[in-house]
């Protein structure tokens, strides 16, 4: 089983990896190997051929998917108490029901990558399966968004 490590808000929490703290095991996530650029701003006249490009650029923000099957031992019910529990770590909610999203740190230590973003709660499920006798697991997978607003805070080449 390949494992990654999620760090949730700015404290001085280590990492935990996502199966023992949330039941999530890794299955999957983006071929990202770096930032995409913001487009070329460019000026185009009537009477001359071609554009004026402006060569100066930085890095885009980008969204960031992570594919997971939900631990769920043998109960889908289980498997929403789990997600409702990840959900509910992402985010402080105030008396008004306002929710503040806190950044998260996603090391994928298998595509040595660490990308550091907000996230998105799991809504729904990209694969639900239940065995109707009871005999096996029942299977759920979600996929979970990372929206990245800053690109320099991510590492591509993640060595620790």
């Amino acid at each position: 089983m390949l494992r990654v490590r999620l760090k949730i808000g700015d404290g001085d929490e280590n990492p935990v990896y996502t199966d023992e703290a949330y039941g999530l095991v890794y299955v999957s996530a983006d071929n990202r190997l770096g930032p995409d650029v913001k487009a070329f701003e460019s000026t185009a006249y009537p009477e001359e051929e071609g554009e004026h490009l402006l060569t100066k650029t930085v890095d885009a923000a980008f969204d960031y998917t992570v594919k997971f099957y939900v631990n769920a031992e043998g109960s889908l019910e289980n498997a929403n108490q789990k997600l409702a529990a990840f959900n509910a770590a992402l985010f402080d909610k105030d008396d008004n029901g306002i929710k503040t999203f806190k950044r998260v740190w996603f090391y994928n230590d298998y595509k040595k990558t660490l990308i550091v973003g907000y996230p998105y709660p799991i809504s729904e499920a990209t694969d639900f399966w239940r065995d109707s006798k009871g005999e096996w697991h029942d299977v759920v997978v979600v996929e979970w968004k990372i929206r990245v607003t800053k690109p320099s805070l991510c590492d591509f080449n993640l060595t620790a």
